[in-house]
């Protein structure tokens, strides 16, 4: 058993600011159990649900472990299942009521379903085709969906969570052979029951096309209809959001001969048909390379003025990982975070008649995060005004996340929480694009005066009503006996 260690901590110490912060309860989970690879989900409800996987198979299967908590931190009620030693994770989808994990080997998969608020599990078992590589897991209403490529060519797949049926989608675009038809994303919107499936076509390499095919709640698909205007630029990364029955806006970034970003777009599409579509170059947006030293932003400004002598465009380019849209009453924010790729080197050791040989590889080392940009454009698509700001996770996901939760919205400002460093950090911006509150908070207290933590990995979701929940690993000394430990921690937060 992990010992678990329940801190009050409301009356520890209040940081006071605009956006007032206190940590309220903490718990410590001591990470020596048999188990390995805790996760925690988070809902609105007032619960969450911690995930363990166990260290060893037991006979030939491994064990998964769920413990629900309740608003208080306190531990409700423990359920377990088995799945077969065989299958490995592949994907995850969770909303605010279930867990969705799913394991496969060749043609085989399970996925556990997982009722948050009373840990009711359910296991789909069936057969998938061999040789497809699956990615991307959604659910919606009983059915689960994946993107899926096979034979060079991307297809999308639905599993019947009931019966364990599974059924293909082909994801044609008029006669465009299918291997040059690539899924850009697929976004739910849980709201209006609909899967968009956001599809780029590759007329030439320098070329493509950008289409959108949706899904009902039905699990029938419509006909692709065209969303790029065939003006030279890419749609790289792409989110919507439904606005009426007929319209739907969307927005995120683009690029021109590079699969990396350019710039910002925002457009418009009624019963199919495109309104608009706007283009915003990254260096156009105020203090987009303000995260960079001086001398090499001047550098970078120097390029772009001798680019408009020529009358030519310079661009850079970045990743941007861009959250839904934010409807406002006149008007819509995008929020997007940049990262890139690191890569490290490692060296491995081959023999051949007993002579050792070393060798290098460069292998991919997770995503770095450096910044972010909120803007808003006008009901016209127009850019009224944008702000960036410096964001640093002290660690870098093997997958693109979103770091940033939004913590409030109001008729007139918008706040956001995320951790920097060893910091939280918290902003509100009001709708005319200025800054309102920027405070910091540090996230290393443990809530005992004979701790110090000597490190923290840690991140910061919001939870429901006015609190937000830090979890993550911390690694402490006991100031008193000098003793150390590593422990799991949860912090509750309120605001």
């Amino acid at each position: 058993m992990k010992k678990l260690a329940l801190l009050s901590v409301s009356l520890l110490y209040t940081l006071v600011s605009l956006a007032q912060l206190f940590y309220e309860e903490r718990i410590e989970l001591e990470l020596k159990d048999g188990y390995e690879s805790e996760v925690i989900y988070e809902s609105s409800k007032g619960v969450f649900v911690m995930e363990a996987t166990s260290e060893e198979k037991i006979g030939d299967q491994y064990q998964l472990k769920y413990d629900l908590y309740n608003s208080d931190l306190e531990l409700e009620k423990t359920e377990k299942v088995m799945i077969p030693g065989k299958l490995r994770f592949n994907e995850l989808y969770y909303n605010d009521e279930y867990i969705y994990n799913f394991y496969t080997r060749k043609d085989e998969f399970a996925i556990v379903s997982v009722r948050m608020e009373d840990l009711d599990i359910n296991v789909t078992e069936g057969t998938l085709p061999m040789k497809a590589n699956f990615r991307g897991m959604k659910v919606m209403g009983n059915t689960a969906y994946f993107e899926a490529t096979k034979k060079k060519a991307e297809i999308l797949y639905k599993v019947d969570l009931e019966t364990g049926q599974a059924t293909a989608i082909p994801l044609i675009v008029n006669n465009y052979d299918p291997k040059k038809v690539f899924v850009e994303n697929y976004q739910l919107l849980e709201k209006t029951n609909e899967l968009l499936i956001f599809l780029n076509v590759r007329l030439s390499k320098k070329e493509y096309e950008t289409y959108l095919m949706m899904v009902n709640a039905d699990g029938k698909a419509e006909k692709p209809f065209q969303l790029s205007q065939n003006d030279g630029n890419t749609i790289s990364s792409v989110s919507a959001c439904r606005i009426s029955p007929t319209e739907l806006v969307y927005t995120g970034t683009y690029s021109k001969n590079s699969v990396e970003s350019e710039g910002l777009f925002f457009a418009k599409v009624t019963d199919g048909e495109v309104d608009f579509i706007q283009y915003f170059n990254f260096l156009d947006l105020n203090d987009f390379l303000s995260y960079l030293p001086e001398r090499k932003q001047e550098k970078i400004e120097k390029k772009k003025e001798k680019k408009e002598k020529k009358g030519k465009e310079f661009s850079i380019d970045y990743l941007i990982a861009d959250h839904d849209i934010i409807v406002l009453s006149d008007g819509y924010l995008f929020l997007g975070e940049a990262y890139y790729p690191t890569y490290r080197t490692e060296s491995y050791t081959t023999y051949s008649n007993g002579v050792a040989t070393t060798h290098y590889r460069t292998v991919f080392d997770g995503y770095r995060y450096t910044h972010a940009v909120l803007a808003k454009y006008g009901k016209d698509g127009a850019l009224e005004w944008d702000i960036c700001f410096e964001m640093y996770p002290n660690y870098k996901p093997f997958y693109v996340k979103r770091f940033i939760a939004i913590s409030d919205q109001t008729e007139n400002t918008i706040g956001m929480v995320f951790t920097s460093g060893n910091a939280i950090i918290s902003k509100i911006v009001d709708f005319d694009g200025e800054v309102v509150s920027d405070e910091e908070w540090d996230l290393m207290e443990t809530g005992n005066e004979e701790d110090k933590a000597r490190w923290t990995s840690s991140n910061i979701d919001y939870w429901f009503e006015n609190y937000f929940i830090a979890y993550g690993s911390q690694k402490i000394k006991d100031k008193s006996d000098k003793s150390k430990r590593k422990v799991y921690f949860v912090n509750k937060i309120g605001f």
